[in-house]
């Protein structure tokens, strides 16, 4: 029988029973022991699905592009994700169990255990897979308190893409350094003989040498100076415009009077064998004058090139709807459809060639289209095909007439007086031909085949000008350049630098060298004389 004393007592340890059912049941949870549950409700039964609090972690975990690892202290592996497994090309079942030794190479052992020791941060290691290959990796480090205590945990990432690309990047940067100290090269060992055969070619002006064997030795070294000095150029000016080096001067200027100027040499060479038509009207563009003529230059060589003794070339220059029309049309033997749409890339030539001998490094419509590019305007091809001529037609915006300037008033030309030169080249020729040079200018020349007999002669002969070039043997040009400023007598002189390295600064003083001027070789005999007669009139001494 049931009293009213018991039934209070009875309640209470029901519900202490139940409190426990509740709290084990709530471990069992917590220990993943149960996956589902039912709860009674007004609606019927519930059934509710279980899932651990860590799966979707370990499910992107596992999925990650990382290796993924959960070691001991003493450095056995208790947990690895198959990213992991596949990076050191081991089973997944054969990775765990194993140390982590077993995976990093030799050498970086104990460096990789003082690491783990840490507890903390991050590395560059070289691991090993299974098959004995290495692979460069970093690995982050962090450190998890367990019910068994310490964990460590490595995140390794795989470099071998990353070093990949950046070995490619460093390769092509190298490359194209190496590039450019080749072209660099190039047009300096080609500039040095072109000086001395272009200063050859003023001996023989200036001794007026007679006959028709001394004609035609001027007239064939003269075109050949000329022929060389331009692919130099031209090859030079390519680079720089590709690379985004290449500045305009850019002023209103009558394109009419860039097309005569440029026209004028090929039209006056009886030895072309072609025929030109040059219809032209003054239009106005705003473009360097310079740049423009190299561009219809470079044009008109290229149709001389594919058209044939007895053919024709016409330049036509007009204003069409605001813009600067200029054609360059000619009967030559055109180019192929499929050679059309590559026809401006560097070194296209493909056989379009009449005569190979007539050389072309297949850069002059390249540097054509850069140089019209960077001008604002455009450049189109048309041909028919091959045997029926082509067109190259430009097209620049027209810009206002410029003010007419005030008439200039041109200085009588003074005879320079005989100066004391030092010349120091190495190239014996190169010497030779501009010593004479100067010699026939009048004035009083000492020459030395490197600095250090030249930096001798300073004190003794007390030169007024010293041209020196740069590339020379036991020191350069600009080591000489400072020591002959640092002797009384050298801070007055005129410094000039020979080179046949191209340089940005050409025709101004590079800081800090000692020089006053840059000359690139060849040199222009004029320019010298005028560079040594405009010093020479604060020279006096």
């Amino acid at each position: 029988m049931i009293t009213d004393d018991t039934r209070p007592h009875e309640e209470t340890e029901a519900l202490r029973m139940r409190l426990a059912e509740a709290e084990e049941m709530l471990r069992a949870i917590r220990r993943g022991e149960i996956d589902a549950l039912v709860v009674e409700g007004l609606g019927g039964n519930q059934v509710y699905t279980l899932h651990s609090a860590e799966e979707p972690y370990r499910d992107l975990v596992e999925q990650m592009q990382e290796g993924a690892v959960v070691l001991t202290p003493r450095g056995d592996i208790l947990y690895a994700n198959a990213r992991f497994a596949a990076l050191v090309g081991a089973p997944l079942e054969a990775v765990v169990g194993s140390r982590i030794d077993r995976f990093v190479d030799a050498l970086h052992r104990d460096d990789f255990g003082a690491f783990l020791i840490t507890g903390s941060g991050r590395r560059r290691s070289r691991l090993i897979g299974a098959k004995g290959d290495a692979f460069e990796a970093s690995v982050s480090l962090t450190t998890a308190a367990a019910l068994g205590g310490t964990r460590l945990n490595l995140i390794v990432t795989d470099l071998s893409e990353l070093i990949e690309a950046t070995s490619t990047r460093d390769r092509a940067e190298r490359d194209n350094r190496t590039k450019d100290q080749f072209l660099a090269m190039m047009a300096h060992e080609l500039r040095t003989p072109i000086g001395a055969i272009s200063n050859a070619v003023r001996v023989l002006e200036m001794t007026h040498a007679v006959g028709e064997p001394a004609a035609r030795a001027h007239e064939v070294i003269a075109r050949q100076v000329g022929h060389i000095s331009q692919m130099i150029a031209d090859l030079l000016d390519v680079e720089r415009v590709v690379s985004g080096k290449i500045r305009l001067n850019r002023r209103p200027l009558d394109l009419a009077d860039a097309v005569c100027r440029a026209v004028a040499t090929f039209t006056g060479d009886t030895r072309l064998d072609r025929q030109f038509e040059i219809r032209t009207e003054p239009v106005w563009v705003e473009g360097d004058a310079v740049r423009l003529e190299q561009i219809l230059a470079n044009m008109v060589t290229n149709a001389i090139k594919y058209t044939p003794a007895g053919g024709r070339i016409r330049v036509d220059l007009c204003a069409d709807g605001g813009d600067a029309v200029l054609s360059v049309e000619d009967s030559g033997v055109g180019i192929s459809p499929r050679l059309l749409p590559f026809i401006f890339d560097l070194y296209v030539q493909a056989d379009r060639t009449l005569d190979r001998a007539q050389g072309g490094l297949g850069i002059g419509l390249t540097l054509v289209r850069r140089l019209i590019e960077l001008h604002g305007g455009t450049i189109v091809a048309a041909s028919e095909g091959e045997g029926h001529g082509s067109r190259f037609t430009v097209r620049l915006k027209q810009v206002a007439p410029a003010k007419t300037s005030s008439e200039l008033v041109l200085q009588p030309q003074r005879r320079a007086k005989s100066r004391r030169v030092l010349l120091i080249e190495d190239s014996a020729d190169a010497r030779e031909m501009l010593r004479m040079v100067l010699e026939l200018a009048g004035h009083v020349v000492y020459d030395a085949p490197d600095g250090v007999r030249g930096l001798a002669l300073v004190n003794v002969v007390r030169p007024e000008v010293g041209i020196i070039d740069i590339g020379l043997p036991i020191m350069d040009g600009y080591q000489v350049a400072r020591r002959i400023r640092e002797e009384p007598h050298g801070r007055g002189m005129l410094l000039l630098a020979l080179s046949g390295y191209d340089s940005p600064g050409a025709g101004h003083q590079p800081p800090g060298h000692g020089f006053d001027y840059h000359l690139v070789k060849p040199v222009d005999p004029d320019e010298l004389a005028r560079l040594i007669g405009e010093r020479g009139e604060s020279m006096e001494v």
